[in-house]
């Protein structure tokens, strides 16, 4: 399909490749990381379907066990479920997915908050903002049979990255659920790139318009921004990766304006485009000191043109 842009594709050749030659990583540095991502990752999957708990909240529910006033018991739950899931997902990407492991999902997400935790819905859906109608309660063991035929043999021959963003999508259409399709399709979405070498990736609370966006778009058989959305999803990760472990060093864009010809509105426009290889921590954009020293190099056209001109961007 050609439905990832080849630039991106490209950079993250480069970075998986530096991150695999680095294998196998430093055990505490391991284990810091994935403490780390239990927590921004259960944070911003939960916050995506409503869950009010902060990021900080959301770690002390899990690494201390601690009942944060004014929130519903549900919400812990949901926070105190998910790395559970994502445990077992990690173990599901060493072998192939089975129907009774999308169910298995859902259960573990949902123990303790809904009765009818891994089972398929059994009443007609809509979505929110979305202008089709999922297939009726009957039709949702074939459609999740089919996909993943669809998934394993891959004949399309999409990449990776593709085929784990387009599965996404299609599960999301399916909707199988009635709730938890998101953070259950998510979690696949994950365990698909997880079992092609790549670390965990978040999708951003801040990012939700994006993201539904991207989704929405692929329901009108676009898949171009989806597709291309979980690949800067899975850029992060790798920066967040390679960063932990002294292979990039990492910048604030306020702190790479000092040092470059660009000021910071300017870099901080190049990251939002994705023009510049740059990645969100909370609300904040980072880059890398090679990512900056790379778009310099190649910006020859911008070199060309005078002090005040918006491309230069400084004054």
């Amino acid at each position: 399909m050609g439905l990832l842009k080849d630039k991106v594709h490209q950079r993250i050749i480069v970075k998986k490749k530096e991150l695999d030659e680095s294998r196998p990583l430093p055990p505490m540095i391991v284990r810091k990381l994935q403490e780390q991502m239990q927590i921004e990752y259960t944070y911003n999957s939960n916050a995506l379907e409503g869950n009010t708990l902060s990021a900080r909240e959301t770690q002390l529910v899990i690494q201390e066990g601690i009942t944060v006033q004014g929130k519903s018991l549900r919400e812990h739950l949901e926070a105190k479920n998910h790395p559970e899931a994502m445990i077992f997902v990690e173990n599901l990407s060493r072998r192939e997915i089975e129907e009774k492991d999308v169910l298995e999902i859902h259960r573990i997400i949902f123990e303790g908050i809904d009765d009818n935790v891994g089972t398929y819905r059994k009443g007609q859906v809509r979505i929110a903002g979305a202008d089709f109608i999922p297939p009726p309660p009957e039709e949702i063991r074939s459609r999740i049979t089919d996909l993943l035929d669809w998934l394993h043999e891959n004949v399309e021959e999409l990449r990776s990255i593709e085929i784990a963003a387009v599965f996404h999508h299609r599960f999301e259409q399916i909707h199988p659920f009635s709730e938890g399709n998101g953070r259950v399709g998510r979690l696949l979405m994950n365990c698909i790139l997880l079992k092609h070498g790549y670390p965990f990736v978040v999708v951003l609370k801040d990012d939700r318009k994006k993201y539904y966006k991207a989704l929405h778009d692929g329901d009108h058989g676009n898949l171009m921004p989806v597709v291309n959305f979980t690949a800067r999803c899975v850029e992060r990760s790798l920066n967040l990766y390679l960063t932990a472990i002294g292979k990039r060093k990492q910048v604030s864009i306020l702190e790479a304006s000092k040092d470059s010809r660009y000021d910071q509105k300017y870099l901080s426009l190049l990251a939002t485009k994705g023009t510049l290889d740059a990645y969100k921590i909370g609300r904040n954009y980072f880059t890398t000191v090679e990512a900056l020293r790379e778009y310099t190099q190649n910006s020859s056209q911008s070199s060309k043109k005078k002090p005040h001109d918006e491309e230069s961007g400084k004054t």
